[in-house]
């Protein structure tokens, strides 16, 4: 257990550094500050800098004897102690917000240099003036991954023994015997029958009788549609390496054993090929042996106030210098749970890209003999902390590296000439056979080679819009580059352009003139397929070729975090690799009966044009951001204007990208003719007056308080939601006053509720009686956000009568 750190404790009785205490607001004007100390130690002389940072509407205030802070007149002592007071004038007071004082000053401690404070602390007010302490939600467990694709007993016995294992790793028993196996084979039963009904209706409504995986992909192809194939999975695997290793490359071969003991094989890298270029991707991988897992890196924290890094933190400090961080990096942390049982809580965060603000070194002088060590690591904003972290229980790692399920191989084949070889060939023949449209004048060959080590690979995107492509590359043996299509109709006459499809040739026999005879075997393998010459160049007889490919893909590929344990013995440069996260994206090959049944409906699926207001709003709500959305059409002189104004996504405010993007978006869809409009959301802000009456049981004040709550437009850490959250209200929506009084009497110490009245904002100026029902517009959304800064977006006056 690391032994306490209480730094209040220790500054209170040190005499050679010194610290903030608290300020006090002066003044009736909240123009004059004074600043308290926490020792003796003298202060003044020391500041070279002040600043009262951290407003919201009045971002900085201004201090107006920032330049003489120094001079005595400014200092004085408390009486009995003889603490110094500096007193500060500031130009004009704050709002509302928390502000924080900074000093700096080489008698300060660091930790203790800057203090949070309100200009509004002299303000009259009933509620409870002590900070609330900081609610930390409950860990969530991890998901387990489930496989959507299993379909029949053998499939779901898999999954429940897969999920097994990774909720229940002390559960091992797999014999038929054993209790929890039977009636975890009996629940599969039970799925399968459900299963088998749901296919079966789902069967009897198609017309397709296509079986084979070649035939399915053509028709469903016709109708734009793309059967997914068996894509790989993907992770990210930590490595401890040795002392003085640097660089790690790409294909380095790790595995991970199945619950059935098949041995599962993992690369370093993500592609083989850049789909543009058709080129192959050459990268290396830094590592270093300071960033290694075991010891790990070790957070450190200032003072024990500290102790929980906060979730949307970028930036912690961790023991130690010389990391040698180039920024950028990929850093795991890793909080182990309060208990063995406790899952565990990983993020992964990078690096500033500059190295000069991704680690700063520091030292603690005031803790360790000798001066402690620290560095102070900064990272990307977009990889904000989404957990708390205790620090205590904490390691950090780094040496990520990604990872794709599978394992490359290298072949190479020659296109028969036109005369068979004498004698034959040490490279395998690629097949030729007689392509489509030839006639017995003008003969097309078309040239054919299957792989031999197995099916293709197939790598899902980050876009789920965007279809899996092949881990393949093929190149011509003067290291040509052939590219990938999806269909050979994507490509020009003269393209070096090949595909692959679902569909494996053997050789059966040898002809009379020594050429090799092939026929179609299944669809459990993969095929080159190279242009006629028209769509896409013909090889040349003769033309030498490599292909590298990736064999493997699956749900397989979806291994629990730590599966992947075992590297080759020969690879000296690494000690240990384990993958913190679970593997994702590895599925199985898309059904046959699912592609039956969804290629025909494929041109129902997305629609590209908007012609009722109701294809508007859906066109705009498949954007992220964009909760609802509302159309009105008007007759503008000439034709119709569409107006299409959103509802964004937990915010009140459009950005310029957002408006860009949808409309770009809607003038794609709209008819011609017709112009489209995306004007910013109106809002009707509401002054609320709420009289209620307390229990005689409850204090005013925490009534209020909790009315507040219950009625703010805030997610709350608990996870309540406030009866004015944003999200909750859209275009149209009425206020009515039956919902309003629900939520007022579900609020702590409310006995009843006395009168609601209401003035709304640029519209009214006086209260007036709430109705039943407060109608709004089609095209308005109503708002109470309370925001002191903000009081244009409504407000809250709450009266409590009766309790104490």
């Amino acid at each position: 257990m690391a032994p306490p750190k209480d730094r209040r404790d220790r500054l209170v009785t040190s005499t050679t550094v010194n610290g903030i205490d608290f300020v006090a607001i002066a003044s009736p004007d909240q123009k004059t500050l004074n600043v308290h100390f926490l020792n003796t130690f003298t202060v003044q002389g020391t500041i070279t800098n002040a600043a009262i940072t951290n407003g919201e509407t009045i971002p900085e205030v201004a201090i107006l004897n920032s330049t003489t802070i120094n001079d005595p007149t400014h200092w004085t002592t408390e009486p009995t102690t003889g603490q110094p007071i500096l007193t500060l004038t500031v130009a004009s007071p704050g709002d509302f917000s928390r502000y924080v004082l900074t000093l700096k000053s080489t008698s300060l401690d660091p930790f203790f240099s800057q203090v949070t404070f309100s200009f509004k602390a002299l303000c009259p007010s009933d509620l409870d003036c002590e900070t609330p302490p900081p609610i930390c939600p409950p860990d969530e467990p991890d998901i387990p991954p489930i496989d959507y694709l299993a379909k029949d007993f053998l499939s779901f016995r898999k999954a429940l023994s897969d999920f097994s294992a990774l909720r229940y790793p002390g559960w091992v028993e797999r014999s038929e015997a054993d209790f929890g196996v039977m009636f975890m084979e009996a629940l599969c039963a039970l799925v399968d029958d459900l299963s088998y009904t749901q296919d079966r209706i789902a069967a009897e409504a198609t017309l397709e009788t296509a079986t084979q995986r070649r035939s399915l992909v053509r028709h469903a192809r016709i109708v734009d549609y793309e059967p997914r194939p068996a894509t790989a999975a993907l992770t990210l695997l930590q490595f401890d390496v040795s002392a003085g290793v640097t660089v790690l490359p790409v294909g380095l071969v790790v595995s991970a054993q199945a619950p059935d003991g098949e041995i599962i094989e993992f690369e370093t890298g993500t592609g083989l090929v850049d789909p543009n270029t058709g080129l192959p991707r050459q990268e290396t991988f830094p590592v270093n042996s300071r960033w290694n897992r075991s010891p790990g890196i070790m957070p450190y924290w200032w003072d024990d106030s500290q102790r929980c890094l906060r979730s949307g933190s970028t930036d912690m400090w961790i023991e130690g210098h010389g990391f040698n961080f180039q920024g950028g990096e990929a850093l795991l942390i890793e909080t182990a749970g309060a208990t063995s049982a406790d899952p565990k809580i990983r993020e992964v965060v990078h690096l500033l890209d500059d190295p000069t603000k991704a680690a700063i070194q520091e030292t603690d002088s005031l803790f360790g003999s000798p001066a402690q060590s620290v560095t102070h690591i900064f990272w990307k904003s977009q990889d904000a902390l989404k957990f708390d972290h205790d620090l205590t229980r904490t390691i950090l790692a780094g040496n990520l590296i990604p990872a794709t399920q599978g394992r490359r191989y290298t072949e190479t084949f020659t296109i028969p000439p036109d005369s068979p070889p004498l004698i034959p060939s040490a490279i395998p023949l690629a097949l030729v056979r007689t392509g489509a449209n030839s006639t017995p004048d003008d003969v097309t060959p078309q040239c054919l080679y299957t792989v031999r080590n197995g099916a293709i690979a197939w790598l899902g995107q980050d876009d789920p819009e965007t279809d899996p492509l092949p881990e393949i590359l093929l190149q011509q043996s003067a290291g040509q580059p052939w590219i990938w299509r999806r269909t050979l109709l994507n490509a020009k006459s003269f393209e070096n352009a090949f595909t692959v499809d679902p569909v494996s040739f053997r050789r059966i026999a040898q002809n009379s003139d020594r050429s090799m005879m092939f026929d179609y075997d299944s669809d459990a393998g993969d095929t080159i397929r190279f242009g006629d010459g028209t769509f896409g160049e013909l090889p040349n007889p003769g033309d030498t070729f490599q292909v590298t490919y990736r064999v493997g893909g699956g749900a397989i590929g979806n291994v629990a975090a730590g599966a992947i344990t075992r590297i080759d013995p020969t690879v000296t440069d690494v000690v240990g690799v384990t993958n913190p996260f679970p593997a994702i994206g590895g599925a199985d090959a898309e059904p046959a009966e699912r592609v039956r049944r969804l290629a025909p409906q494929k041109f129902r699926a997305k629609q590209f044009r908007a012609v009722r207001a109701e294809d508007y709003q859906v066109a705009a709500q498949s954007l992220p951001w964009v909760q609802r959305a509302g159309t009105v059409f008007r007759w503008t002189g000439s034709w119709l204007t569409v107006f299409t104004t959103p509802d964004p996504l937990g915010s009140e405010v459009l950005t310029v990208e957002q408006h860009t993007e949808l409309i770009t978006l809607l003038n794609r869809y709209r008819l011609a003719g017709y112009e489209s409009y995306v004007p910013f959301p109106r809002y009707v802000s509401l002054d609320l007056k709420i009289r209620v009456c307390a229990r005689s049981d409850a204090f005013r004040g925490d009534v209020e308080a909790d009315l507040r709550v219950v009625l703010s437009a805030a997610k709350l850490p608990d996870g309540r939601v406030g009866f004015f959250q944003p999200d909750l209200w859209s275009f149209g929506q009425p206020l009515e006053r039956s919902a309003l009084e629900a939520a007022i009497q579900q609020a702590y110490g409310v006995a009843g509720v006395v009168s609601i009245s209401y003035r709304q904002r640029v519209a009214t100026l006086d209260y007036r009686p709430l109705p039943d029902t407060f109608i709004v517009s089609v095209d308005a959304i109503l708002r109470v956000d309370n925001d002191n800064n903000r009081p244009e977006r409504g407000s809250l006056n709450i009266i409590v009568e009766g309790g104490k």
